[in-house]
Order: C-alpha cells, then sequence, then structure tokens
C-alpha cells in the first residue's frame, strides 16, 4: 500500500508539472541551493554530504520542479528529481518541502537495498537580501519497500541560496 501511496503521489507531482511551459507561470529567478552536512545522521556511521540543487523558473499551482545530486566523503552519490513548494512565512523567512525520486549508488557508504530512491527534504531558510538566503535542512531517502528491505537514512544539512 505504500508503495502505491508514494508511485500516485509522484505521478499526480509530475503530472502537474507536465502541461505545456506555455501554460506554466515563470518566476522572476532560478534558485541554486549549495548545501553541506551529514549523511545517515541518526546512526553512528554518519558521513559529510555536499549537495547541489537547481529549482527552475517554471511553477504550477505553486510547485516547481527541481533536480539535484548530492555525494557523501564515502562515495556514495544520489542523482534526483522532483518538485518544491516554497511558503513564505514572513519578510525573510520561508520554509519549503520537496519530493524527488533519483538513482542512488551507495559506492562505499550506507546500503539503501535498491536503486530507486525517495526523497524528502525541509528547508527552513532566512533571506538575507534580495538574491541571497541561508537555511537548516533535514531529509529522508528511503526505497519506499520497493527492495528487500527499506533502511533508510536521515540527512541535515546547511544550506547557501542564490537567486539568479
Amino acid at each position: 500500500m505504500t508503495k502505491i501511496l508514494l508511485l500516485s503521489g509522484f505521478i499526480v507531482s509530475m503530472g502537474l508539472l507536465s502541461d505545456s511551459v506555455a501554460l506554466a507561470q515563470e518566476t522572476d529567478k532560478g534558485q541554486l541551493n549549495l548545501s553541506m552536512g551529514g549523511f545517515n545522521v541518526s546512526r553512528s556511521d554518519t558521513t559529510a554530504m555536499a549537495q547541489v540543487e537547481y529549482v527552475f523558473t517554471y511553477e504550477k499551482y505553486g510547485f516547481r520542479p527541481v533536480v539535484g545530486l548530492f555525494a557523501t566523503e564515502d562515495s556514495a552519490a544520489y542523482l534526483y528529481g522532483g518538485v518544491n513548494y516554497e511558503f513564505k512565512i514572513n519578510e525573510r523567512w520561508y520554509f519549503t518541502p520537496s519530493l524527488s525520486v533519483g538513482y542512488y549508488n551507495q559506492g562505499a557508504d550506507f546500503d539503501l537495498d535498491y536503486d530507486v530512491e525517495f526523497y524528502s527534504q525541509f528547508r527552513l531558510d532566512y533571506q538575507l537580501d534580495k538574491n541571497i538566503r541561508i537555511g537548516l535542512a533535514a531529509g529522508h531517502i528511503s526505497n519506499a519497500d520497493l527492495g528487500d528491505t527499506n533502511e533508510g537514512a536521515e540527512t541535515a544539512y546547511l544550506n547557501y541560496q542564490v537567486a539568479f
């Protein structure tokens, strides 16, 4: 049942973005997120990670497409694509959840038991000026019971965002 719910949510999310670009509203700027933190932070074998993510300018019902990559010091890598939705709390604070799906290669790092993984993230950012934000974020990556086991791992990181 979990697989069906996650797959349905992903299909609906992608459907919202699949209309022609002409129907999508374009926001002013794309966003580049550069992050550093930890992978598998809920266990004793935490490793350092770096993440880069691009948020596209196109928007549909408030959802914006994202693509990203994170890599750990133990050579794990995750390439993903999905959607985010930004909530403006006030003039300076923003809360942004996102959901993505992608390919995970464990390298010498933690075995998530499947190549296809889902990644949910929650970011809280503070706007320093018109184009720069800094923030804290947490995420969870797992295979949604697609593999034999569903270990999952948590991420926690500092984020630097540039809009251009």
